[in-house]
């Protein structure tokens, strides 16, 4: 039980890192911040997502629990922007609304490379966030592939 409450939390780590690379370029860092800084957080968290999952063959039995409870997270943000761009049309303006468009800011710079070779015209944060969550996933998965791998010899 202890271990899927720590992969939840690992799931909640992008939001606060994207709460300070807000602030960061709202305060010091208005017109500088520099795109290698997003690149790394990026990368970061890909391969955060990574090593959660293939570490988590030690502590989880099967691959579909670690896959759900560390994607638990982004998956809720991910239905929350989509409902919110999709259905209302707009964010809602409290610390729910904002904390969704935070959440993904550590991928985004990642995630909306990746949308240029995509066949999308317009650009939207839900396309982004979904090329995120995706990115996300498959870092856990093949951690988790490859730790199984590596555990059976």
């Amino acid at each position: 039980m202890k271990v899927r409450i720590l992969l939840i939390l690992i799931g909640l780590l992008p939001l606060p890192v994207g709460f300070l690379i807000n602030r960061l370029m709202m305060t010091i860092w208005l017109y500088t911040i520099s795109s290698g800084l997003l690149w790394f957080t990026g990368l970061f968290f890909i391969l955060l997502w990574y090593i959660a999952g293939f570490v988590s063959v030690k502590w989880v039995d099967s691959r579909k629990d670690t896959l759900i409870y560390l994607n638990a997270v982004p998956g809720l943000v991910l239905i929350l922007v989509l409902f919110q761009e999709f259905i209302i049309g707009r964010y809602w303006p409290n610390w729910a609304g904002i904390s969704t468009q935070f959440y993904y800011l550590p991928l985004m710079h990642v995630s909306s490379n990746i949308m240029r070779f995509l066949p999308i015209r317009t650009i939207m944060l839900a396309y982004i966030c979904i090329v995120a969550f995706s990115i996300q996933f498959l870092a856990s998965f093949l951690g988790r592939k490859r730790g199984e791998r590596s555990l059976r010899g």
